[in-house]
């Protein structure tokens, strides 16, 4: 039996066993965590070295805890997002929410309190990060609207609006100019910046690309997983490299490859492995990125972000007349109309094509 509010008991093995509460579900009701041990002495001394550092997390569930405590909570308790998600949220609350709002308690927080914040970080900051804060900070209020803590405040608050900026994309000479450099480098790992050209895949995707994922008899290559650095979960703000599904449904896809690439690709082909490795270890995003800023110099390419070799890809498809269903698939957008969002303003030379294209109708009728 356990002695009076220590939560330890002796089990049938033999060892005993010790209960603590290690944070609490969205409903208010606590989540216990067990260890176990030889001595009852031992047990002991862990539990009441785990309950102090637990107790930011053992705050009882009201609405009177501060936002940052609810926020802790609701965090704790994300399991439907993926881990780089909840880094990125991390992120925005200890950076935005925490410093700003983070010392309101939950019933003193109001529709106007949360405007302010908003339009504070409006100022600092860019409209599409704004919403991007405050698309998380929605998601946070109305777990604790659902638990009954508030009301509905975060509804109608103005946002700023956003301006849609031209894609950036290599011109067609700097291509040239990028292909040439890696054709007289002829490092095997500078295939991946080809492959991203006449793919259109992210550069998560192409760190994760495993010869598995090739079949050069069949010229299909399968996107099924990604690669990125996220913060460790046990709390030591580490990092680590995870590999998990593309961001949607849809990025899980199978992209047909270009005959010349099949050629290079069979001249290095292996059985198995990272077709982007340092002998035979993953390359991961960040370093594969300083890589790619070396050819961009040796070709004479101003900086653009790895992630313009994407949209290259997709404004070269358009020159070219794909449409913009199959486009849109090749890339793995979840629509069509994320395609038509990103790309759409992008080439008025080709809507002028399409227009004459579609005029050529009135000569064709008389």
């Amino acid at each position: 039996m356990a002695r009076k509010g220590e939560n330890i008991y002796k089990r049938k093995d033999g060892r005993y066993e010790g209960r603590y509460i290690k944070g609490y579900k969205l409903d208010g009701t606590a989540k216990f965590g067990y260890i176990y041990g030889k001595t009852y002495a031992d047990v002991k001394d862990r539990l009441i070295k785990l309950k102090a550092g637990n107790s930011n997390k053992s705050t009882v569930v009201s609405s009177n805890l501060k936002l940052s405590e609810w926020f802790d909570i609701w965090y704790d308790n994300l399991t439907h997002v993926k881990q780089s998600t909840k880094t990125i949220y991390r992120s925005y609350a200890n950076k935005h929410l925490k410093p700003k709002m983070g010392n309101i308690r939950l019933k003193k927080i109001n529709r106007d309190v949360l405007q302010r914040y908003v339009d504070e970080l409006s100022i600092e900051l860019s409209a599409k990060s704004v919403k991007a804060i405050f698309s998380m900070t929605k998601l946070c209020l109305k777990a604790a609207y659902d638990s009954r803590l508030i009301e509905n405040i975060y509804d109608n608050i103005r946002l700023p609006k956003t301006v849609s900026k031209e894609v950036k994309v290599l011109t067609k000479q700097e291509q040239e100019r990028l292909e040439q450099v890696i054709e007289n480098f002829g490092n095997n790992n500078d295939i991946g910046v080809l492959i991203c050209l006449y793919t259109g895949i992210r550069i998560g995707e192409l760190c994760a690309l495993r010869w598995e994922n090739i079949n050069l008899d069949r010229k299909m290559m399968t996107i099924n997983r990604t690669m990125y650095r996220v913060i460790d979960s046990n709390g030591t703000h580490k990092t680590k490299i995870v590999f998990s599904p593309p961001k949607s449904v849809t990025s899980e896809r199978d992209i047909p490859i270009a005959e010349f690439l099949v050629e290079r690709l069979r001249k290095m082909q292996k059985k198995e492995g990272f077709v982007i490795n340092n002998n035979g270890k993953y390359v991961e995003p960040a370093v594969y990125r300083r890589r790619y800023k070396r050819l961009l110099e040796l070709a004479d390419i101003d900086y653009i972000t790895y992630h313009a070799i994407r949209h290259t890809f997709a404004v070269r498809a358009l020159e070219l007349g794909v449409d913009v269903k199959t486009l849109s698939e090749l890339l793995g957008h979840s629509s069509v109309s994320t395609t038509l969002n990103y790309y759409g303003h992008s080439l008025p030379e080709h809507k002028r094509n399409q227009i004459e294209l579609i005029g050529s109708l009135f000569s064709q009728s008389k």
